[in-house]
């Protein structure tokens, strides 16, 4: 014969097991409905609801734990519980928000992201042509420099050319007059010869 003990062990395990298998978190929701009335009371008359996240306007309060007067976003006034109303926004909506925000963040990140590929893209394909540009502003500064030089021969060559004419125009001027010092005596005394002559 079976002992009943290690049978009804069995089967209460099998019972927590179970009970433990439907056990699941939950959380208490924060949708809050309020009732809209036409007076501070709570058998005044029901105009309606407005819920959690709704904007209002506050136009009178009596106190956090009595009634407010309050103007919805379509132009209704009505008495609600005072101490269902914040002066921050409901935090779902601010999670809303949130949310919008980080997923516009991360489209935002994957643009840039592709931007980013697209632009190192380029510049490797543009990096030969930065090297020949770096090449051409050092071959541009040598020609430069070359010129520089160059112009700086071609003034003295000017210059020595501009002296080099000066001194054959003195010279030949020296040589006209010297020749003219030597011809003109001569000149002088034969035609002197022939005038003594002709007498």
């Amino acid at each position: 014969m079976k002992s009943p003990i290690p049978c009804a062990l069995l089967c209460l395990s099998v019972l927590v097991t179970s009970a433990h298998a439907q056990e699941r978190t939950r959380y208490v929701s924060d949708e809050i409905t309020l009732t809209l009335r036409d007076g501070p009371r709570n058998d005044a008359t029901y105009l309606g609801t407005i819920k959690s996240g709704d904007r209002v306007t506050l136009l009178e309060s009596l106190g956090e734990q009595s009634f407010a007067r309050i103007r919805t976003e379509d132009g209704r006034e009505a008495w609600v519980t005072a101490r269902y109303l914040t002066e921050e926004p409901a935090a779902r909506d601010v999670l809303d928000q949130v949310r919008r925000e980080l997923t516009t963040a991360r489209q935002r990140i994957r643009e840039l992201e592709s931007q980013l590929g697209d632009a190192q893209s380029a510049l490797a394909e543009a990096r030969p042509a930065l090297e020949l540009a770096g090449e051409n502003d050092r071959l541009r500064a040598q020609i430069e420099a070359l010129q520089r030089s160059a112009e700086d021969a071609e003034r003295r060559f000017n210059e020595h050319k501009a002296r080099r004419r000066t001194m054959l125009t003195g010279a030949g001027l020296v040589g006209v007059g010297t020749l003219f010092g030597l011809i003109l005596p001569w000149i002088l005394r034969s035609h002197r010869r022939r005038r003594w002559g002709d007498f």
